[in-house]
Protein backbone atom coordinates (compact mmCIF):
# COMPACT_ATOMS: atom_id res chain seq x y z
CA UNK A 1 0.00 0.00 0.00
CA UNK A 2 1.08 3.70 -0.38
CA UNK A 3 0.42 6.48 2.30
CA UNK A 4 0.48 10.05 2.32
CA UNK A 5 2.14 12.52 4.92
CA UNK A 6 -0.76 11.84 7.38
CA UNK A 7 -0.31 8.04 7.36
CA UNK A 8 -3.66 7.60 5.33
CA UNK A 9 -3.44 4.87 2.72
CA UNK A 10 -3.94 5.64 -0.86
CA UNK A 11 -6.42 3.85 -3.11
CA UNK A 12 -4.17 5.38 -6.32
CA UNK A 13 -0.56 4.44 -6.58
CA UNK A 14 1.24 7.29 -6.96
CA UNK A 15 2.53 5.89 -10.93
CA UNK A 16 1.58 2.43 -12.54
CA UNK A 17 3.92 1.13 -14.82
CA UNK A 18 1.91 -1.85 -14.93
CA UNK A 19 1.69 -4.25 -17.83
CA UNK A 20 4.72 -1.99 -20.04
CA UNK A 21 7.57 -3.56 -17.93
CA UNK A 22 10.22 -6.45 -18.52
CA UNK A 23 10.61 -8.67 -15.75
CA UNK A 24 12.61 -11.21 -16.32
CA UNK A 25 16.14 -11.88 -14.41
CA UNK A 26 16.63 -8.23 -12.81
CA UNK A 27 14.67 -6.09 -15.33
CA UNK A 28 11.56 -4.11 -14.25
CA UNK A 29 11.23 -0.60 -12.38
CA UNK A 30 15.15 0.02 -11.14
CA UNK A 31 14.75 3.69 -9.78
CA UNK A 32 13.10 6.85 -9.27
CA UNK A 33 14.41 10.59 -8.70
CA UNK A 34 13.01 13.73 -7.96
CA UNK A 35 13.78 16.87 -9.44
CA UNK A 36 15.24 19.11 -6.90
CA UNK A 37 12.98 21.72 -7.93
CA UNK A 38 10.46 18.96 -7.78
CA UNK A 39 8.61 21.18 -5.43
CA UNK A 40 7.72 24.23 -7.87
CA UNK A 41 8.55 22.12 -11.38
CA UNK A 42 6.60 18.89 -10.71
CA UNK A 43 9.39 16.43 -12.77
CA UNK A 44 10.69 13.40 -11.89
CA UNK A 45 12.52 10.93 -13.07
CA UNK A 46 12.16 6.82 -13.92
CA UNK A 47 14.55 4.43 -14.76
CA UNK A 48 13.55 0.91 -15.97
CA UNK A 49 13.16 -1.71 -18.76
CA UNK A 50 10.25 -1.98 -20.96
CA UNK A 51 9.47 -4.46 -22.97
CA UNK A 52 11.97 -5.11 -25.45
CA UNK A 53 14.93 -5.58 -24.07
CA UNK A 54 16.47 -1.46 -24.04
CA UNK A 55 16.72 0.33 -20.45
CA UNK A 56 14.77 3.71 -20.47
CA UNK A 57 15.18 7.33 -18.46
CA UNK A 58 11.87 9.03 -18.47
CA UNK A 59 11.01 12.33 -17.66
CA UNK A 60 7.67 12.58 -15.71
CA UNK A 61 5.08 15.36 -13.88
CA UNK A 62 3.18 15.40 -11.42
CA UNK A 63 -0.55 16.04 -11.88
CA UNK A 64 -3.15 18.34 -10.13
CA UNK A 65 -3.52 15.68 -7.17
CA UNK A 66 0.13 16.11 -5.18
CA UNK A 67 -0.62 12.13 -4.75
CA UNK A 68 -0.85 11.02 -8.34
CA UNK A 69 1.84 11.61 -11.66
CA UNK A 70 0.17 12.47 -14.67
CA UNK A 71 0.92 9.21 -16.27
CA UNK A 72 0.58 10.97 -20.19
CA UNK A 73 3.29 13.21 -19.34
CA UNK A 74 6.47 11.01 -20.06
CA UNK A 75 9.35 12.38 -22.05
CA UNK A 76 12.25 9.46 -22.75
CA UNK A 77 15.00 11.55 -22.00
CA UNK A 78 17.68 8.43 -22.45
CA UNK A 79 17.34 5.08 -24.04
CA UNK A 80 20.24 2.66 -23.77
CA UNK A 81 20.40 -1.07 -25.41
CA UNK A 82 20.70 -3.95 -23.29
CA UNK A 83 22.66 -6.98 -24.74
CA UNK A 84 21.27 -9.07 -22.08
CA UNK A 85 18.69 -9.42 -19.49
CA UNK A 86 21.07 -8.63 -16.40
CA UNK A 87 22.82 -5.76 -15.06
CA UNK A 88 20.63 -2.81 -16.06
CA UNK A 89 22.68 -0.94 -13.61
CA UNK A 90 20.34 0.03 -10.34
CA UNK A 91 19.75 4.26 -9.05
CA UNK A 92 19.29 7.45 -10.47
CA UNK A 93 20.87 10.28 -8.26
CA UNK A 94 20.83 14.06 -8.24
CA UNK A 95 24.42 15.33 -6.89
CA UNK A 96 24.77 18.11 -5.05
CA UNK A 97 25.55 20.20 -8.17
CA UNK A 98 21.68 19.13 -9.70
CA UNK A 99 23.17 17.16 -11.83
CA UNK A 100 21.59 13.42 -12.61
CA UNK A 101 23.65 10.53 -11.87
CA UNK A 102 23.31 7.17 -13.00
CA UNK A 103 25.04 3.76 -12.30
CA UNK A 104 24.72 1.72 -16.00
CA UNK A 105 26.05 -2.38 -15.73
CA UNK A 106 27.68 -3.65 -18.21
CA UNK A 107 25.07 -4.75 -20.59
CA UNK A 108 24.96 -8.64 -18.36
CA UNK A 109 25.80 -12.30 -19.47
CA UNK A 110 28.43 -13.15 -17.50
CA UNK A 111 32.24 -11.64 -17.41
CA UNK A 112 31.66 -9.00 -19.55
CA UNK A 113 31.95 -11.00 -22.88
CA UNK A 114 32.55 -7.49 -25.34
CA UNK A 115 34.39 -5.87 -22.96
CA UNK A 116 32.00 -3.15 -22.40
CA UNK A 117 33.33 -1.66 -19.06
CA UNK A 118 36.10 -0.71 -20.62
CA UNK A 119 35.06 0.31 -24.16
CA UNK A 120 34.71 4.43 -24.26
CA UNK A 121 31.90 4.22 -26.97
CA UNK A 122 29.39 2.82 -25.09
CA UNK A 123 27.53 3.50 -21.59
CA UNK A 124 27.46 0.34 -20.35
CA UNK A 125 29.69 -0.26 -17.32
CA UNK A 126 29.68 3.29 -16.32
CA UNK A 127 28.37 6.28 -14.37
CA UNK A 128 27.40 8.53 -16.02
CA UNK A 129 26.41 12.49 -15.61
CA UNK A 130 23.94 14.44 -17.65
CA UNK A 131 21.84 17.74 -16.82
CA UNK A 132 18.16 16.60 -17.25
CA UNK A 133 16.96 20.29 -16.73
CA UNK A 134 13.78 20.50 -19.28
CA UNK A 135 15.23 23.80 -20.83
CA UNK A 136 17.53 21.39 -22.73
CA UNK A 137 14.41 19.16 -24.25
CA UNK A 138 16.04 15.76 -23.45
CA UNK A 139 19.34 16.34 -21.50
CA UNK A 140 22.37 18.27 -22.16
CA UNK A 141 26.27 16.91 -21.87
CA UNK A 142 28.06 19.50 -18.45
CA UNK A 143 31.02 20.81 -19.92
CA UNK A 144 32.78 19.96 -17.20
CA UNK A 145 32.49 16.41 -17.75
CA UNK A 146 35.73 14.67 -18.14
CA UNK A 147 35.74 13.32 -21.79
CA UNK A 148 34.20 16.14 -23.62
CA UNK A 149 37.06 16.58 -25.80
CA UNK A 150 38.06 13.15 -25.76
CA UNK A 151 36.56 11.58 -29.22
CA UNK A 152 36.93 7.90 -28.05
CA UNK A 153 34.87 7.93 -25.04
CA UNK A 154 31.49 9.26 -24.84
CA UNK A 155 30.89 12.70 -23.24
CA UNK A 156 28.06 11.18 -20.95
CA UNK A 157 30.55 9.54 -19.06
CA UNK A 158 31.55 10.40 -15.78
CA UNK A 159 33.49 7.28 -14.72
CA UNK A 160 34.01 3.73 -16.17
CA UNK A 161 35.02 0.28 -14.99
CA UNK A 162 31.90 -1.01 -13.36
CA UNK A 163 29.92 -4.23 -13.53
CA UNK A 164 26.80 -3.67 -12.10
CA UNK A 165 26.40 -0.78 -9.50
CA UNK A 166 23.64 -1.46 -7.12
CA UNK A 167 23.45 0.64 -5.70
CA UNK A 168 25.00 4.46 -5.69
CA UNK A 169 24.43 7.33 -2.86
CA UNK A 170 25.79 10.64 -2.19
CA UNK A 171 27.20 11.82 1.28
CA UNK A 172 24.21 14.57 2.22
CA UNK A 173 26.58 16.46 4.16
CA UNK A 174 29.96 16.20 2.07
CA UNK A 175 28.97 15.41 -1.67
CA UNK A 176 30.93 12.28 -1.45
CA UNK A 177 29.84 9.81 -3.84
CA UNK A 178 29.60 5.49 -3.10
CA UNK A 179 29.36 2.88 -5.51
CA UNK A 180 28.58 -0.38 -4.03
CA UNK A 181 30.08 -2.35 -7.44
CA UNK A 182 28.22 -6.41 -7.75
CA UNK A 183 31.34 -8.75 -8.13
CA UNK A 184 31.86 -11.95 -10.30
CA UNK A 185 32.79 -14.77 -8.99
CA UNK A 186 34.60 -13.85 -5.64
CA UNK A 187 34.62 -10.37 -4.46
CA UNK A 188 31.72 -7.72 -3.54
CA UNK A 189 33.02 -4.32 -3.41
CA UNK A 190 32.42 -0.49 -2.30
CA UNK A 191 34.16 2.32 -4.35
CA UNK A 192 34.48 6.28 -3.26
CA UNK A 193 34.61 9.06 -5.30
CA UNK A 194 34.99 12.58 -3.41
CA UNK A 195 33.29 15.26 -3.75
CA UNK A 196 36.24 17.26 -5.32
CA UNK A 197 36.27 14.38 -7.75
CA UNK A 198 36.42 16.05 -11.90
CA UNK A 199 35.48 12.93 -12.62
CA UNK A 200 37.56 10.45 -15.06
CA UNK A 201 37.79 7.15 -12.55
CA UNK A 202 38.33 3.46 -13.72
CA UNK A 203 37.20 1.68 -11.16
CA UNK A 204 38.22 -1.58 -12.61
CA UNK A 205 35.85 -3.88 -14.34
CA UNK A 206 36.71 -6.14 -15.98
CA UNK A 207 40.41 -5.77 -15.46
CA UNK A 208 40.11 -6.24 -11.62
CA UNK A 209 37.04 -7.86 -9.50
CA UNK A 210 37.80 -5.54 -6.40
CA UNK A 211 41.33 -5.15 -5.56
CA UNK A 212 42.15 -9.09 -7.14
CA UNK A 213 43.85 -8.53 -10.94
CA UNK A 214 41.84 -11.38 -13.22
CA UNK A 215 44.36 -11.33 -15.03
CA UNK A 216 48.01 -12.58 -13.55
CA UNK A 217 49.16 -9.24 -13.30
CA UNK A 218 47.42 -5.14 -14.02
CA UNK A 219 48.76 -1.94 -13.98
CA UNK A 220 47.43 -0.19 -10.77
CA UNK A 221 48.31 3.08 -11.24
CA UNK A 222 45.21 3.79 -13.76
CA UNK A 223 42.73 2.30 -12.01
CA UNK A 224 40.95 3.76 -8.52
CA UNK A 225 41.12 0.42 -6.00
CA UNK A 226 37.97 0.11 -3.66
CA UNK A 227 37.85 1.37 -0.52
CA UNK A 228 35.87 -2.03 0.88
CA UNK A 229 35.44 -5.40 -0.40
CA UNK A 230 33.98 -8.92 0.91
CA UNK A 231 34.76 -12.09 -0.49
CA UNK A 232 31.81 -14.63 -1.19
CA UNK A 233 32.29 -16.70 2.07
CA UNK A 234 30.57 -13.57 3.66
CA UNK A 235 27.79 -13.07 0.94
CA UNK A 236 27.13 -12.93 -3.32
CA UNK A 237 25.57 -10.06 -4.09
CA UNK A 238 26.55 -6.22 -2.58
CA UNK A 239 23.76 -3.64 -1.44
CA UNK A 240 25.09 0.00 -1.36
CA UNK A 241 23.81 1.97 1.37
CA UNK A 242 23.53 5.21 2.56
CA UNK A 243 25.69 7.40 5.22
CA UNK A 244 24.15 8.36 8.02
CA UNK A 245 23.82 11.97 8.89
CA UNK A 246 20.37 12.07 11.23
CA UNK A 247 20.98 12.53 15.04
CA UNK A 248 18.52 10.43 16.29
CA UNK A 249 21.49 7.57 16.69
CA UNK A 250 25.00 9.36 17.23
CA UNK A 251 26.50 6.42 17.01
CA UNK A 252 25.81 5.75 13.54
CA UNK A 253 26.36 9.63 12.36
CA UNK A 254 29.53 8.94 9.64
CA UNK A 255 28.67 5.65 8.92
CA UNK A 256 28.24 4.46 5.70
CA UNK A 257 25.74 1.57 5.41
CA UNK A 258 25.23 -1.18 3.66
CA UNK A 259 24.73 -4.75 2.87
CA UNK A 260 24.78 -8.30 0.57
CA UNK A 261 21.61 -9.16 -0.62
CA UNK A 262 22.06 -13.02 -0.12
CA UNK A 263 23.26 -13.23 3.57
CA UNK A 264 21.39 -10.13 5.00
CA UNK A 265 24.99 -8.72 6.57
CA UNK A 266 24.69 -5.26 6.84
CA UNK A 267 28.42 -3.39 7.36
CA UNK A 268 29.35 -0.13 8.56
CA UNK A 269 32.26 1.96 6.41
CA UNK A 270 34.02 4.53 8.25
CA UNK A 271 36.91 7.13 7.64
CA UNK A 272 39.20 7.69 10.47
CA UNK A 273 40.72 10.34 8.48
CA UNK A 274 43.55 7.87 7.34
CA UNK A 275 41.87 4.63 6.39
CA UNK A 276 38.73 3.14 5.88
CA UNK A 277 37.36 0.79 8.19
CA UNK A 278 33.88 -2.15 7.61
CA UNK A 279 32.62 -3.49 10.44
CA UNK A 280 29.53 -6.29 10.56
CA UNK A 281 27.12 -4.24 12.45
CA UNK A 282 24.45 -6.97 12.12
CA UNK A 283 22.77 -9.87 10.14
CA UNK A 284 19.08 -9.79 9.89
CA UNK A 285 17.16 -11.52 6.58
CA UNK A 286 17.98 -12.27 2.81
CA UNK A 287 16.94 -10.67 -0.21
CA UNK A 288 17.61 -7.15 1.12
CA UNK A 289 17.12 -5.17 -2.27
CA UNK A 290 18.20 -1.43 -1.32
CA UNK A 291 18.46 1.09 1.27
CA UNK A 292 16.38 4.44 1.80
CA UNK A 293 17.06 7.75 3.11
CA UNK A 294 14.52 9.64 5.09
CA UNK A 295 14.35 13.20 5.27
CA UNK A 296 15.28 13.26 8.57
CA UNK A 297 18.49 11.28 8.25
CA UNK A 298 17.25 7.89 8.79
CA UNK A 299 18.48 4.90 6.78
CA UNK A 300 15.70 2.08 5.58
CA UNK A 301 16.76 -1.22 4.68
CA UNK A 302 14.42 -2.76 2.05
CA UNK A 303 13.54 -6.79 1.61
CA UNK A 304 12.21 -8.34 -1.15
CA UNK A 305 10.13 -10.86 0.56
CA UNK A 306 9.52 -9.21 4.19
CA UNK A 307 8.88 -5.24 3.81
CA UNK A 308 11.54 -2.24 4.56
CA UNK A 309 13.05 -1.87 8.00
CA UNK A 310 14.22 1.46 10.22
CA UNK A 311 17.91 0.97 10.95
CA UNK A 312 19.26 1.89 14.31
CA UNK A 313 21.57 1.23 17.06
CA UNK A 314 19.23 1.20 19.64
CA UNK A 315 16.88 3.22 21.08
CA UNK A 316 16.44 7.02 19.23
CA UNK A 317 17.79 9.87 20.89
CA UNK A 318 15.24 12.35 21.20
CA UNK A 319 16.56 15.08 21.48
CA UNK A 320 16.93 17.56 18.72
CA UNK A 321 19.19 20.21 18.37
CA UNK A 322 17.44 23.62 18.19
CA UNK A 323 18.34 26.61 16.20
CA UNK A 324 19.27 29.65 18.89
CA UNK A 325 21.44 32.82 18.88
CA UNK A 326 24.56 31.19 19.78
CA UNK A 327 24.16 30.18 15.27
CA UNK A 328 24.87 33.76 14.79
CA UNK A 329 28.38 34.45 12.95
CA UNK A 330 30.15 33.63 9.55
CA UNK A 331 30.22 30.25 8.08
CA UNK A 332 31.54 29.08 4.98
CA UNK A 333 30.97 26.33 2.42
CA UNK A 334 33.56 23.54 3.16
CA UNK A 335 33.60 21.99 -0.12
CA UNK A 336 34.12 25.46 -2.56
CA UNK A 337 36.75 28.07 -2.05
CA UNK A 338 35.39 31.62 -1.94
CA UNK A 339 31.27 30.61 -0.36
CA UNK A 340 31.00 33.08 2.84
CA UNK A 341 27.44 32.99 4.76
CA UNK A 342 26.29 35.67 7.35
CA UNK A 343 23.87 34.12 9.71
CA UNK A 344 21.86 36.16 12.22
CA UNK A 345 18.91 34.38 14.06
CA UNK A 346 16.46 36.75 16.10
CA UNK A 347 14.81 34.13 19.19
CA UNK A 348 12.17 37.23 19.57
CA UNK A 349 10.56 37.09 16.52
CA UNK A 350 11.51 33.60 15.59
CA UNK A 351 12.93 34.58 12.16
CA UNK A 352 16.44 33.98 10.77
CA UNK A 353 18.48 36.21 8.22
CA UNK A 354 21.15 34.85 5.94
CA UNK A 355 23.43 36.75 3.68
CA UNK A 356 25.44 34.20 0.98
CA UNK A 357 28.03 35.78 -0.92
CA UNK A 358 31.25 34.88 -3.11
CA UNK A 359 33.91 36.87 -3.31
CA UNK A 360 36.10 36.43 -6.25
CA UNK A 361 39.79 37.16 -6.48
CA UNK A 362 39.65 39.95 -9.09
CA UNK A 363 36.75 42.25 -8.67
CA UNK A 364 33.88 41.60 -10.87
CA UNK A 365 32.72 44.33 -13.41
CA UNK A 366 29.57 46.00 -11.69
CA UNK A 367 27.83 45.42 -14.98
CA UNK A 368 28.15 41.62 -15.11
CA UNK A 369 24.82 39.99 -14.27
CA UNK A 370 25.15 37.73 -10.61
CA UNK A 371 24.68 34.48 -10.48
CA UNK A 372 25.55 31.64 -7.84
CA UNK A 373 29.39 30.81 -7.95
CA UNK A 374 30.21 32.28 -10.98
CA UNK A 375 32.59 35.87 -11.30
CA UNK A 376 30.51 38.73 -10.84
CA UNK A 377 27.97 37.14 -8.43
CA UNK A 378 27.11 39.92 -5.45
CA UNK A 379 25.03 38.57 -2.41
CA UNK A 380 22.04 36.53 -2.29
CA UNK A 381 19.97 37.04 1.09
CA UNK A 382 17.51 34.78 2.56
CA UNK A 383 14.60 35.59 5.53
CA UNK A 384 12.11 33.68 7.14
CA UNK A 385 10.93 31.83 10.34
CA UNK A 386 12.62 28.82 12.29
CA UNK A 387 11.27 25.94 14.33
CA UNK A 388 13.25 23.18 16.17
CA UNK A 389 16.61 22.78 13.52
CA UNK A 390 15.03 23.83 10.25
CA UNK A 391 14.86 27.18 8.94
CA UNK A 392 12.83 27.79 5.42
CA UNK A 393 13.53 31.31 4.06
CA UNK A 394 12.79 33.24 1.10
CA UNK A 395 15.58 33.81 -0.78
CA UNK A 396 16.38 37.29 -2.48
CA UNK A 397 18.71 37.76 -5.37
CA UNK A 398 20.14 41.59 -4.61
CA UNK A 399 21.06 44.83 -6.96
CA UNK A 400 24.37 46.53 -6.32
CA UNK A 401 27.20 45.97 -4.13
CA UNK A 402 30.51 44.07 -4.44
CA UNK A 403 31.53 42.00 -1.34
CA UNK A 404 33.95 43.87 0.21
CA UNK A 405 31.88 47.71 -1.16
CA UNK A 406 28.12 48.60 -0.82
CA UNK A 407 25.30 46.96 1.33
CA UNK A 408 23.27 44.91 -0.97
CA UNK A 409 20.13 45.84 -1.43
CA UNK A 410 17.61 42.97 -2.34
CA UNK A 411 14.91 43.00 -4.81
CA UNK A 412 11.01 43.36 -4.07
CA UNK A 413 10.25 39.90 -4.95
CA UNK A 414 11.40 36.72 -3.59
CA UNK A 415 13.41 34.36 -6.08
CA UNK A 416 12.62 31.14 -4.32
CA UNK A 417 13.33 29.17 -1.48
CA UNK A 418 15.80 27.94 1.02
CA UNK A 419 15.68 25.45 3.60
CA UNK A 420 18.68 25.56 6.02
CA UNK A 421 19.02 22.78 8.51
CA UNK A 422 21.53 22.71 11.49
CA UNK A 423 22.56 19.08 12.58
CA UNK A 424 24.70 20.91 15.68
CA UNK A 425 26.37 24.20 16.53
CA UNK A 426 29.16 24.08 13.85
CA UNK A 427 26.86 21.46 10.94
CA UNK A 428 24.70 22.95 8.70
CA UNK A 429 23.10 21.91 5.09
CA UNK A 430 21.74 24.64 2.78
CA UNK A 431 19.02 22.95 0.01
CA UNK A 432 18.08 26.15 -2.33
CA UNK A 433 16.05 26.28 -5.19
CA UNK A 434 15.92 29.70 -7.67
CA UNK A 435 13.58 29.49 -10.20
CA UNK A 436 14.10 33.21 -11.56
CA UNK A 437 17.63 31.77 -12.77
CA UNK A 438 17.48 28.15 -13.34
CA UNK A 439 19.66 27.12 -9.97
CA UNK A 440 19.19 24.89 -7.36
CA UNK A 441 20.85 22.57 -5.37
CA UNK A 442 22.38 21.64 -2.07
CA UNK A 443 25.56 23.52 0.53
CA UNK A 444 27.14 22.42 3.47
CA UNK A 445 28.08 25.10 5.79
CA UNK A 446 30.79 25.22 8.62
CA UNK A 447 31.69 27.97 10.95
CA UNK A 448 34.92 29.92 9.66
CA UNK A 449 35.91 30.03 13.55
CA UNK A 450 34.77 28.10 16.83
CA UNK A 451 34.52 31.46 19.42
CA UNK A 452 30.74 30.92 20.11
CA UNK A 453 30.26 27.80 20.10
CA UNK A 454 30.10 27.48 23.69
CA UNK A 455 27.24 30.04 24.04
CA UNK A 456 25.60 27.88 21.18
CA UNK A 457 25.95 24.50 22.91
CA UNK A 458 24.87 26.25 26.32
CA UNK A 459 21.58 27.83 24.44
CA UNK A 460 20.91 24.16 23.08
CA UNK A 461 20.96 22.94 26.43
CA UNK A 462 18.49 25.29 27.76
CA UNK A 463 16.16 25.03 24.83
CA UNK A 464 15.71 21.46 25.43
Amino acid sequence: CIRDRDNVVLETPFLSLAGRLASSEEQGLLSLAFAPDYATSGYFYVWYTPIGGATVLSRYKVSDDPNVADPNSEQIVLSVSQPFDNHNGGRLQFGPDGMLYLGLGDGGAANDPDQRAQDGSTLLGKLIRIDVNPIHGTYAIPPDNPFVNNSNIMSEIWALGLRNPWKISFDPMTGDLFIADVGQNQREEVNFQPASSSGGENYGWDIMEGTRCIPSQCDLSVLTLPVAEYQHNQGCSVTGGEMYRGSAYPGLYGTYLYGDYCTGNIWGLTFDGNEWGSTLLTTFQTALTTFGLGEDGSIYAAYAASGIYLVSDGEPNVELFRINAGLNDAWYNPLTNGQGFFINVFPDIGQIFLAWFTYDVERPDPSVTAQLGEPGHRWVTAQGTYADNKAVLDIFITEGGIFDAAQPVPTSEKDGEMIVEFSGCNAGMITYNIPSISRQGVVPIERISLDNILLCETLATQAQ
